[in-house]
């Protein structure tokens, strides 16, 4: 008999296939497909990530190729099958992110602001300072030159047409608008990544007085439940009580508009600002009190309880709950992908399999991104998925340690669902914080003190009151939960504002580079997943993580696009000198949040005591000669004496450009890299914009 070769071994270990002749799928084990999703959504993040365009039809032969290959050796037990398998969920992966991305390309304005006249229905209204901001869907646009009308535009408006138009009411303005912004930091926030899948097409502000034409556009299901959404949310602000309506209304219609600054800022420093988001949280109470409604009530009706298991009815009832929910909240993508996770749920309970396993948080990954590829790169879908996942392995573990049976008494069920809830705010809060240290650059200190005391109060009283409300909506009984739903917000709140004023409460820090939390997203499934040696490995790559992190250098100076300059007044990172107080404040903001700064002090360059005169200022940096013009006269002097020169409103000539021994920084550098972070290092002088060269920029940039 010939005795396998160590490549059989290794399958058979890796795999623990119980023959080493044939490799056969229904002895493959659970975490096969838990590994082939992940190797999908790598593909769908080197998609994203890749430089350069991939054709379909490259993905298309790369996939035909591998899969004919895999199909012709699938009775041959050796290794390269298996790697063969991965490498074929990569690839379908890129696949379906670059086939959703072709699929979801719209019109585009152009990137210079220009008036147009347009007509169309409002999907969404928010808030935006003191105004309104209005989400259109466009169905009229009154243009011919060769500008395709957009899908969707965003428009402003002020304050006094916040009560101009409703959801639903298809209205007709004149605006200015231009393309989606792109990030104003490099490796910052892009809108115009987001409004592309969004199908936004145009960022802009209205120039007249929206006119509401009631008989005008084609009815739609999509028109009729944003006017219902928003009927109800209104609704719910004129009766549940005015300090706590604006939540209220958030919570169970998804609508933000009216919910109180302060408020967002208390829950956010308190760490709780994912009540703010209708996901797993709200998702999981709502169709877990549905199910647990509809089975007490099931197994009172006696011949039905005694003949079948209620339990099925009433999870299929539970879906009912959780697709009512879904539609009324709106639909976002973080609501989808708590929807699919809790209809998994119910459907593991009605096929009698385990409701809450690893293999059912796979199931809901792989659906979320063949839906929506792009999610993968949103914090929310990375913060849910690891607590959710964090949560199972970790209860699956303390169900193997912890003896079984039904707690005797009520004092000692009170303990253990306070336990429970406890090692649930723990474990879901240690989860998602390095995802949200890194992409947020902030760290709420108290936030595991911030949810002990709040989510009980939150999951016992604020949804199940506001359940209720819902139920009796229709019925018009709604007054009374709703205003005991406000007093328990109330009490959520004063928690969180109470924590929120605590010294230290929120910590700034410095912003992560991309490839820190790519590699901290595979670590961290890495860790809960694997086995000792993969567990080792993720430690050892996390460590890496936060070494990369700590020791990325923070860029010196800022320049706009529009020529405004800003740049750290000494290493102590406390005071920005800038060309202009007023202008670029918001990009000032990112600017200081990249480095891991609140709020800080900006000073104009004129009142500095730098040698300033009407065409230049002149400043010490890091032992490098700094000159800022106003005016190309000077370049030339300036070329001559300083590292580094900035012309913040012209363009220099073409000789003064070939012969400046300087690093030189005009208009025309400006109109192409866009805003630019310059860091100042030993080495030399080295700058990043946010925009990428032409043959570089993917179709949504």
């Amino acid at each position: 008999m010939k005795s396998p070769d160590t490549a059989q071994i290794s399958l058979a270990r890796y795999t623990g296939l119980s023959t080493l002749k044939t490799l056969n799928w229904a002895e493959v084990p659970p975490f096969r497909f838990d590994t082939l999703v992940i190797c999908f959504a790598i593909g769908i993040a080197l998609y994203f990530t890749l430089p350069f365009s991939v054709f379909g039809w490259v993905l298309g032969l790369a996939i035909g190729l591998v899969g004919a290959l895999l199909w012709m050796t699938r009775q041959t037990a050796f290794t390269g099958w298996v790697w063969g398998a991965f490498l074929l969920a990569m690839l379908l992966g890129a696949g379906r992110a670059g086939w959703h991305t072709q699929a979801t390309q719209s019109p585009r304005l152009p990137d210079y602001e220009r008036a147009y006249e347009l007509s169309g229905w409002i999907e969404e209204i928010a808030a935006s300072g003191k105004g309104v901001r209005w989400i259109m869907n466009v169905e009229e646009f009154n243009w011919t030159d060769g500008i395709d009308a957009p899908e969707k535009v965003r428009v402003r408006l002020g304050q006094k047409y916040n009560e101009a138009a409703s959801a639903g009411d298809y209205v007709s303005l004149r605006a200015v608008l231009s393309a989606p912004p792109g990030p104003v930091v490099p490796g910052g926030y892009s809108p115009r990544q987001r409004a592309f899948f969004e199908q936004v097409g145009g960022f802009g502000f209205a120039i007249s007085a929206p006119e509401v034409r009631p008989e005008a556009g084609e009815p739609s299901w999509r028109r009729g439940l944003a006017a219902f959404r928003y009927r109800m949310a209104s609704h719910i602000h004129t009766v549940a009580p005015s300090e706590t309506a604006g939540l209220q209304a958030a919570l169970l219609t998804g609508v933000r508009r009216y919910i109180p600054p302060e408020h967002t800022d208390a829950l956010r420093t308190a760490g709780l600002a994912h009540i703010l988001a209708i996901s797993g949280l709200h998702m999981g109470l709502l169709a877990g009190t549905a199910y647990w409604i509809f089975t007490f009530l099931l197994v009172h009706i006696s011949p039905l309880s005694r003949r079948y298991d209620v339990r099925k009815f009433a999870a299929i009832l539970g879906i009912g709950a959780a697709t009512g929910y879904l539609i009324l909240s709106g639909a976002s993508v973080a609501t989808q992908r708590a929807y699919i996770m809790a209809v998994i749920v119910f459907l593991a309970v009605i096929l009698n399999r385990r409701a809450i396993s690893v293999r059912s948080v796979s199931v809901a990954a792989a659906i979320t991104l063949l839906l929506h590829p792009e999610a993968l790169l949103s914090v929310g879908f990375q913060m849910s998925f690891a607590a959710v996942l964090a949560l199972v392995v970790v209860y699956r573990s303390w169900r193997d340690f912890t003896p079984g049976g039904s707690p005797k008494g009520w004092l000692t069920k009170l303990r253990n669902d306070t336990l429970s809830l406890s090692v649930t705010s723990f474990v879901a809060g240690l989860a998602t914080a390095g995802f949200a240290l890194f992409h947020f650059g902030r760290i709420a200190r108290f936030g595991l003190v911030g949810n002990l005391l709040a989510m009980p109060l939150f999951t016992f009283a604020v949804m199940p009151l506001g359940i209720l409300s819902l139920v009796l909506m229709p019925v018009g009984l709604e007054e009374a939960p709703l205003w005991a739903m406000g007093q328990a917000i109330t009490g959520l709140v004063t928690i969180s504002t109470w924590i929120a004023s605590w010294d230290g409460a929120l910590v700034k820090v410095k912003a992560a580079p991309g490839w820190v939390i790519a590699a901290y997203g595979f670590a961290f499934i890495l860790l809960l997943l694997g086995r000792l040696r993969g567990r080792l490995i993720a430690v050892g790559l996390i460590l890496l993580c936060f070494l990369g992190w700590r020791y990325e250098p923070v860029p010196t100076l800022r320049i706009s696009k529009d020529g405004r300059v800003a740049f750290w007044e000494s290493q102590d990172l406390q005071r920005l000198i800038v060309t202009s107080e007023r202008a670029d404040s918001y990009g000032r903001e990112r600017f200081s949040e990249k480095a891991g700064r609140g709020e800080v002090d900006a000073i104009a360059m004129e009142k500095t005591d730098a040698p300033c005169d009407a065409l230049a200022c002149r400043f010490q940096i890091r032992r490098k000669q700094i000159s800022i013009l106003t005016h190309p006269s000077e370049a030339r002097v300036e070329c001559a004496s300083s590292d580094l020169v900035i012309l913040t409103e012209r363009d220099v000539g073409p000789e003064v450009r070939r012969n400046c021994a300087a690093k030189l920084i005009d208009g025309q550098v400006l109109r192409q890299e866009g805003a630019l972070d310059v860091y100042l290092e030993k080495r030399g002088i080295r700058r990043e914009g946010t925009k990428k060269p032409p043959e570089k920029r993917r179709v949504w940039e």
